[in-house]
């Protein structure tokens, strides 16, 4: 049998997290690929990835398709807009924040391996907005 060579977004498997819809279009543990996992993630109005995440195994690199929002990763903090392409280190926190009105949608690709979609969490990493001083 040849390997899957096409996927389709509606074939993804759907996880609902708070605030936000991830689709697993390519997962590399599971498909026939060693080195890249790719997923879709819209956050609703007003969300935010909480608690915030590093990769500790690999890197990974987003791309933002709709809506506007905030990115924090590390100490730095941007707007993001559609366009716009995100790096997050291998080791560095990082989170997204929908301040627009409409879905913040964004592709992610994960890499080099398998393990680059492992998370690990930090729940007192968050935008200034948000910090209780």
């Amino acid at each position: 049998m040849e390997p899957k060579i096409f996927y389709n977004e509606t074939d993804g498997e759907v996880i609902q997290l708070d605030g936000r819809r991830v689709t697993w279009l390519l997962k590399a543990a599971a498909a026939d690929t060693k080195y890249t996992s790719v997923c879709l993630v819209a956050y609703e109005p007003g969300r935010r990835a909480k608690p915030s995440h590093s990769h500790p195994y690999g890197e990974e690199t987003i791309y933002i398709l709709s809506g506007t929002g905030k990115a924090k990763v590390g100490d730095q903090i941007s707007k993001i807009e559609p366009g716009m392409l995100v790096r997050f280190p291998q080791g560095i926190q990082h989170m997204l924040w929908n301040t627009g009105d409409v879905d913040l949608v964004a592709v992610c690709f994960y890499a080099p391996n398998a393990e680059a979609i492992d998370y690990q969490f930090d729940a007192d990493f968050d935008f200034p907005e948000f910090m209780i001083t």
